[in-house]
């Protein structure tokens, strides 16, 4: 949902966002997480959940937005001549894609952008849904014969940035030696 909200505007904000959430999802969803977690934990006000269930689902979207668009940023900066595009929701519920990076209208790579809690996620459920993305990310490869670089962030800064760069430098190395 968040991709069609970034799609639809000029500029986001953390209230408009909310309208927009609101405004397409409704609020029967989020009344009923407030009312199931409040059968859950009986202990707790309903205040303490709505306030909980708020975070959870306009709050951390929306922070994990913004630290996505501070890895682009990053990024960009030293490879200012790529276009990095927001990927549209099919693409990434498909392929585990959030951006695209382009020259010219060439697809030179895939991203997707996480926290680095991902990383080191190991349950049994989390183990699963790593595996299935790292499926996505394989199909993505194949249908598009271009790299797909998972991306992390911590303290709102892209994770191991001198390891991305390389892969990308050498990745582009390689698309320029295959175009000649």
């Amino acid at each position: 949902m968040f991709d069609d909200y970034f799609q639809s505007v000029s500029a986001i904000t953390p209230s408009d966002w909310e309208s927009y959430y609101f405004e397409s999802a409704g609020i029967d969803g989020y009344i009923n997480a407030v009312n199931n977690i409040s059968g859950i934990c009986s202990d707790l006000d309903k205040g303490t959940i709505n306030d909980y269930v708020h975070f959870r689902i306009i709050g951390q979207t929306w922070n994990g937005f913004i630290n996505e668009l501070n890895v682009i940023r990053e990024i960009q900066n030293d490879f200012p001549n790529i276009d990095f595009r927001k990927a549209n929701y099919e693409l990434d519920e498909s392929y585990f894609t959030d951006w695209e990076a382009y020259v010219n209208d060439m697809l030179l790579f895939g991203i997707q952008i996480k926290p680095i809690t991902y990383k080191y996620m190991n349950t049994p459920y989390q183990m699963r849904a790593k595996e299935n993305h790292e499926v996505q990310r394989e199909l993505y490869k194949k249908e598009f014969g271009v790299p797909h670089y998972l991306f992390y962030y911590q303290d709102n800064r892209l994770y191991d940035k001198e390891y991305i760069i390389n892969q990308i430098n050498t990745s582009l190395a390689l698309k320029i030696q295959v175009n000649r």
